[in-house]
């Protein structure tokens, strides 16, 4: 059964499990409109097999970098406001930000009405990447054709490799299709490496092409990547989901955005409730649950990293809830190193699961077919661990006379000298003073206190890197 994690910056609540292999499977990247009718959405992942793990390590992100947090993270797109003419473009770029998402009066536009087709020249290449928008606009305005505006940027180096033009999908509902770019920018480009780049999407607006949406652009933004153009949460209007990778002095970011168009706004609006963090992953675009809603699911594949925790590839699934995508669902590959099985018990027990909780900290103590990993004494220092954490869940679940035995196993398997004492001792203390006092807290407190004068107990646990951290409340959890 696999184990379900949440990412770093945000505790999930306990939701229904899924098999990593089902859950997997079928999920690719897809760009188009949706199959019609699909059916209503339930609660996230409401349909799945009950009966999984979950598990809640705290720690950096599965690149290991020090990036900002997600929610600090800097925008990756720019609404663009409702402008009268294509002239009016430049001013509009630049002063763009995702403030605009802030109330206000509905502005007055109505999509759809587009310039007769044309046959002007092609526009002649700007003298800088910043005017590719106008430029664009204003070709597109007098009628110019898709098909020589493509053919010019291809010219131009800004359409090759990843870049496209696409022009089938109706993204506002007003039956006519927008237009959408990613172009290089061809003065930064560099052939077989990420090279900078720009998402434009464009609107009939006033007989004439309005930029409804671009994304930010500097030297540091990397072309962004379409994931898909099409519904996504069953409403019948094509979202647009696409992912960009942003550098910094702090490090390289990806974060995905969902877009959606919005009627009373006249402009798009992420669905996703906060932004979504690819970096260093897979994203993709499925249906693992069968609920008729498309979800959004991203596979991060940690780097083998001797100065953390060993890799373990996990994938975060992010579902419609009727008003916007949220983490619903995080699964983890099965644990085959001791350390994260020791992640998954505690996180049972978190959840008061004693039962399964106890039955994979039995794992952490027996299984020989669990992997170490760098500390030292690993296996000594988990074993006993693990069996101090048994005895509490026994408690905790009413079983005083298996909480009893396991302490009387821990202080024999672990006599004075021999390196996991210090956990042997901790459930001395706690057990004797439990014994006269009948009182957990107080026990705990005995507990924690000798703990501190054994360091050693706190530190193997935390040799782990930022995976999960631990505290001398883990060393005994009654208050």
């Amino acid at each position: 059964m696999p184990v379900f994690s949440t990412r770093p910056w945000q505790t999930l609540a306990m939701l229904c499990l899924v098999a990593l292999s089902a859950a997997c499977s079928g999920i690719s990247d897809l760009i188009g409109q949706r199959p019609s009718r699909p059916t209503p959405t339930l609660p996230p992942f409401a349909t799945a097999t009950p009966g999984g793990r979950i598990s809640v390590p705290l720690g950096t992100p599965a690149n290991g970098t020090n990036l900002p947090p997600v929610d600090s993270a800097p925008a990756i797109g720019q609404i663009v406001a409702p402008a009268a003419t294509a002239t009016a473009l430049s001013a509009t770029i630049s002063a763009a930000t995702a403030a605009a998402l802030a109330p206000f009066a509905p502005p007055q536009f109505l999509p759809g009405d587009c310039p007769p087709l044309g046959n002007p020249p092609p526009p002649p290449p700007p003298s800088s990447f910043s005017q590719y928008p106008e430029v664009i606009s204003l070709y597109l305005s007098a009628g110019g054709a898709t098909t020589v505006l493509e053919a010019a940027l291809r010219a131009w180096g800004a359409v090759r490799d990843a870049a496209i033009v696409q022009t089938d999908t109706d993204l506002t509902g007003d039956g006519t299709p927008e237009i959408i770019i990613t172009a290089y920018d061809p003065v930064r480009y560099q052939a077989g490496a990420p090279s900078p780049g720009m998402l434009l999407v464009y609107g009939c607006a006033q007989r004439g092409y309005r930029l409804l949406y671009s994304t930010i652009y500097s030297p540091e933004s990397l072309l962004p990547v379409l994931h898909r153009v099409g519904d996504m949460n069953g409403d019948t209007r094509a979202e647009l989901v696409y992912s960009q990778r942003v550098c910094t002095a702090a490090g390289c970011a990806t974060r995905a955005q969902i877009l959606s168009w919005s009627a009373t706004l006249g402009q798009f609006r992420p669905l996703n409730s906060v932004p979504i963090d690819a970096t260093d992953a897979r994203i993709g675009i499925g249906d693992p649950d069968g609920d008729g809603i498309l979800e959004l699911a991203v596979t991060y594949n940690p780097p083998l990293d001797f100065g953390g925790a060993p890799p373990r590839r996990s994938v975060v699934y992010w579902d419609w809830d009727g008003s916007a995508y949220r983490e619903a669902l995080i699964t983890l590959e099965p644990a085959t190193y001791r350390i994260h099985a020791l992640h998954d018990a505690d996180q049972l027990f978190a959840a008061e699961n004693w039962r399964d909780a106890i039955r994979l900290y039995d794992r952490v103590r027996d299984d020989p077919a669990l992997l170490g990993w760098s500390p030292p004494n690993e296996a000594a220092m988990l074993r006993a661990y693990a069996t101090l954490r048994k005895a509490y869940a026994n408690l905790a679940a009413g079983q005083r006379r298996n909480a009893d035995l396991a302490i009387e196993s821990l202080i024999a398997e672990n006599p004075p000298a021999t390196p996991a004492e210090g956990y042997a001792l901790i459930g001395r203390t706690f057990l004797e003073t439990l014994n006269r006092t009948r009182d957990r807290a107080r026990a705990c407190a005995a507990a924690r206190s000798l703990a501190q004068a054994r360091p050693e107990t706190l530190s193997a646990l935390n040799s782990y890197g930022t995976a999960r951290t631990y505290t001398f409340e883990d060393l005994c959890p009654f208050n």
